[in-house]
């Protein structure tokens, strides 16, 4: 596979993913910020904690995703993996948090519990990921799809020659069955033909 051929996803797509992800730590976020809060007495509601989480959460992915770009395409991998492409995003997430979140409410301790749910749950992520580990190539995934693709028709030929089988056999039955019929009705328009003189 030549680098012409290697199409990584645009930075569109991958700030697209990053927020798709997002959105399903969020509400893991927003329940460590209320478990936190039950335990740190903070000076604000819990409805503005949770818009400045949401708007950490916005804006450490997007980050996150313009961050990793760069280190992707450089080495040639959707998951590079190694201490930049993991490093680098995990404290970007966790100081935008913090400054979005202390620039929407000013709030020191608010700003705390935003940072304290974003981290856990980056940190959550990253260790259930193990994002530190180099994901395959793009020519190791083709050969693994080409592996796939050819032990798939190796292992289903028997069952794709039986259908092609079984539909020749009616395709065949149906043209006999057809010209059985148009016959029929040749002799029977023949018959009438004869009566009518």
């Amino acid at each position: 596979m030549t680098d012409g051929e290697i199409r990584f996803p645009s930075l569109g797509d991958a700030i697209a993913g990053r927020l798709t992800t997002g959105v399903v730590k969020g509400p893991v976020a927003l329940l460590l910020a209320w478990i936190i809060t039950l335990f740190i007495d903070v000076d604000m509601a819990f409805d503005r904690i949770a818009v400045a989480l949401v708007l950490a959460f916005v804006l450490s992915e997007i980050a996150g995703a313009v961050i990793e770009r760069p280190i992707v395409l450089r080495d040639r991998r959707p998951n590079p993996g190694g201490f930049a492409y993991v490093f680098l995003p995990f404290t970007a997430s966790i100081v935008i948090s913090f400054v979005a979140s202390y620039a929407l409410h000013r709030s020191i301790s608010a700003s705390a519990v935003v940072t304290a749910a974003v981290a856990i749950c980056n940190l959550a992520e990253l260790l259930w990921m193990k994002s530190w580990i180099p994901g395959p190539t793009p020519e190791e995934e083709q050969a693994t799809i080409d592996e796939f693709t050819a032990m798939t028709k190796e292992h289903f030929a028997d069952d794709v020659e039986e259908i092609k089988r079984g539909a020749r056999e009616k395709t065949r039955d149906r043209y006999y069955k057809k010209k059985a019929r148009d016959e029929a009705k040749a002799q029977k328009r023949k018959g009438d033909g004869k009566r009518t003189r």
